[in-house]
């Protein structure tokens, strides 16, 4: 049963309570809507009691998957999958979700089957449900057919992803610069990069003044901004797996960045800490402090030009699809580095994707976004 516009704006400002803790009066809203047995209406219902008591909300959650509402069972495998802690197996949710049709559990099994290397399996769901007009054109894109027509009977053989296996190459001490290669997979490349094409704008720098993101000539490009959202696993997954390596809480880090640069554009030479001389970086700083580390990862193999260069330190890191770059941008004690100078070079043939991550001191104001998604 589709959602009346009525309800539909009810849950909106249902939504905006819970997100501003008044429990009280949002419970009291929601109650008559939970009545009539409205799905939407009940699995907002779990993210009320979520926010009050995770133990009480997840056994609602769970009572919601006993009864087959639609969308209960993703909400339990993604919070169960990035909690760990909680000692419940997130895989039988996640098979149910996806035995359900549900598209956000189709993608998401796909993604952690080829995170893992199980190939065969991932090709397997995705050409099954290839009529799925966003599956479909992953499935062609990444050429991952198949002719197997057996049934999947679960998923228990799903794991979480092995970052140990990683090995990576220093380039400069001095800074901390090294890269890791294979850090993504081609599927979660073109998972960001189709994220991204309806988001894109003009690149923009912050200015040092002011503190504010104006246009300038040193920045060329265009870029998008993503935040994860409760159907996307993928992207929230990319950012878990950032935190874990470099062992920095994941609210510490800004919103993801997907970048990309045609034939001339460019990032001239630049830092990314905010200068304590410059007035506007009162105001940068006030979200969870000190830009200290900057990652970068290549999203595809650029044909020609597009390296990272640092000027000062005479070394640059190719740009390589699913490699990994990281960097300090400060000291130890947070001061700015000048050695960490650097910039895109310029695409001189073929086009460059780049995702990228700042990470800070202190938790920012993505914490926020995390909190609603019950990850934080």
């Amino acid at each position: 049963m589709s959602l009346s516009e009525d309800s539909r704006k009810a849950l909106k400002t249902i939504n905006a309570l819970i997100l501003d803790k008044r429990f009280s009066k949002a419970d009291e809203l929601l109650q008559p809507l939970v009545d009539l047995a409205i799905e939407e209406a009940l699995l907002m219902k779990a993210d009320l009691l979520l926010k009050q008591s995770p133990q009480i909300g997840l056994k609602y959650l769970f009572e919601l998957c006993k009864g087959k509402v639609a969308g209960a069972n993703f909400k339990a495998a993604f919070i169960l999958y990035f909690h760990p802690e909680v000692g419940v197996d997130f895989r039988p949710y996640l098979f149910s979700a996806f035995k359900q049709g549900d598209h956000a559990a189709i993608i998401a099994a796909a993604n952690l089957y080829l995170q893992q290397g199980v190939v065969a399996k991932a090709s397997q769901i995705l050409t099954k449900n290839r009529h799925i007009s966003e599956v479909n054109q992953l499935t062609e894109s990444l050429g991952l057919i198949s002719d197997n027509e057996e049934a999947l009977l679960d998923f228990n053989d799903i794991r979480r992803a092995d970052l140990s296996k990683l090995t990576y190459e220093s380039v400069a001490p001095e800074i901390n610069l090294f890269y890791v290669d294979d850090f993504l997979t081609d599927f979660e490349c073109l998972w960001l990069k189709n994220c991204a094409l309806c988001e894109l704008k003009r690149s923009m720098v912050v200015d040092g003044e002011s503190g504010s993101n104006i246009v300038s000539n040193v920045r060329t490009g265009s870029v998008a901004q993503l935040a994860p959202t409760a159907n996307d696993w993928v992207l929230l997954n990319i950012e878990m797996k950032i935190a874990a390596y470099f062992n920095i809480p994941i609210e510490n880090g800004e919103l993801s960045n997907v970048l990309k640069y045609e034939v001339g554009e460019e990032y001239k030479p630049h830092y990314d800490f905010f200068h304590p001389n410059d007035k506007g970086s009162e105001q940068a700083l006030k979200d969870g402090g000190q830009r200290f580390k900057t990652v970068l990862i290549y999203l595809n193999d650029v044909e020609q030009g597009g390296d990272t260069h640092f000027p000062r330190l005479s070394k640059s890191v190719r740009s390589k699809q699913k490699r990994l770059v990281v960097f300090n941008n400060t000291d130890n004690s947070y001061g700015p580095l000048p050695l960490s100078l650097h910039q895109g070079m310029p695409v001189i043939k073929g086009e460059k994707w780049l995702y990228s991550k700042w990470l800070r001191v202190k938790p920012t104001s993505y914490l926020q976004c995390l909190q609603q998604l019950h990850v934080r």
